[in-house]
């Protein structure tokens, strides 16, 4: 068996040629073979490449091992269950679908194709997440008894992806989704689910501009989260527990920097390491296909966003 994943990229999205692309060409586990797209590739993005105007010629390349699914949230489904029948593995942008019942069917073409499916939630791969995760378990803060989440950004530039509706835009899908996992995850380290959700938003276009949302979990303890496109840049998490508190800034960036942890009214600082999330992830996954141990995002916690996300937009 080969020693390197080679790696086919769809689309000309942003977050493949600024974050994903070069997060793979630094890993010793990861080859950029083909990239393909309806628009113009900058010569500069994975020179070395293949570069296809389709991606029925990059799905049917049989150097391309396993491929990165950023298009509009909209067409993961269609992208991601067309690579898999072609036998390619499939590193999907989050949100994985726009419903539970579509991360369902991408579910079985994987099972169905005998390859792997992973959400790329690259924030779970830096440090932050782990420490946070670790607190969590570890009882320091004591059990979880409410959190509050935000994600958002002033959305300047014209982004078809995230302002139309059919193609799955919206605050909620583009960042709030951040939110929604992270707080899922932590409850689901406890053992508990989320039982009830809703949110309200002000739209614009047909999409949610700026969202505020709630989430319960069946022990009754309650999250709330905010995201937005139309105010400066901010993310954070709180969580409350009955012996302390966690806050983490920047935590969806996943490159590392400080935690705020208090205990009995002192608070201490944690820093934590700064590493690219996008290569820790693109590696996580390349071991994975390449038969080797690796901590993957489970596909249960995927769903389980999903039909989260899905409860939100319908009490919207």
């Amino acid at each position: 068996m080969s020693d390197v994943v080679r790696w086919g990229i769809l689309g000309n999205a942003m977050i493949a040629r600024d974050f994903m692309i070069p997060a793979m060409e630094a890993s010793d586990l990861c080859q950029v073979t083909a990239v393909a797209s309806r628009t113009a590739v900058p010569a500069s993005i994975a020179p070395h490449a293949k570069h296809y105007d389709s991606y029925e010629a990059l799905l049917h390349d049989p150097d391309v091992d396993a491929v990165y699914v950023p298009v509009p949230n909209a067409l993961h489904e269609k992208w991601s269950i067309e690579a898999m029948r072609c036998g390619k593995h499939v590193l999907c942008e989050k949100p994985m679908a726009c419903t539970a019942a579509a991360g369902e069917r991408m579910l079985r073409a994987a099972e169905d194709n005998g390859v792997l499916l992973m959400e790329a939630f690259m924030y779970r791969y830096g440090e932050p997440f782990r420490k946070m995760m670790q607190i969590v378990s570890d009882g320091t803060i004591g059990p979880i008894a409410a959190m509050y989440g935000c994600h958002g950004y002033t959305l300047d530039w014209a982004s078809p992806a995230r302002e139309e509706a059919e193609l799955g835009g919206g605050s909620i899908y583009d960042v709030g989704c951040y939110v929604v996992d992270c707080m899922n995850a932590v409850m689901a380290q406890q053992g508990v689910k989320p039982t009830a959700c809703s949110a309200v938003a002000r739209m614009k276009g047909g999409v949610d501009w700026n969202a505020a949302a709630w989430l319960k979990y069946e022990n009754g303890v309650v999250g709330s989260l905010q995201c937005w496109f139309d105010a400066a840049s901010e993310q954070r998490v709180l969580l409350a527990g009955q012996k302390g508190t966690l806050m983490i800034p920047n935590l969806f960036e996943g490159t590392g920097g400080p935690m705020y942890l208090t205990v009995d009214g002192k608070t201490e600082v944690i820093q934590t390491v700064s590493a690219n999330p996008y290569q820790l992830e693109a590696e996580a996954f390349s071991r994975a296909v390449l038969g080797q141990s690796s901590e993957r995002m489970p596909l249960s916690h995927t769903i389980q966003n999903l039909q989260t996300l899905e409860g939100l937009y319908n009490n919207l």
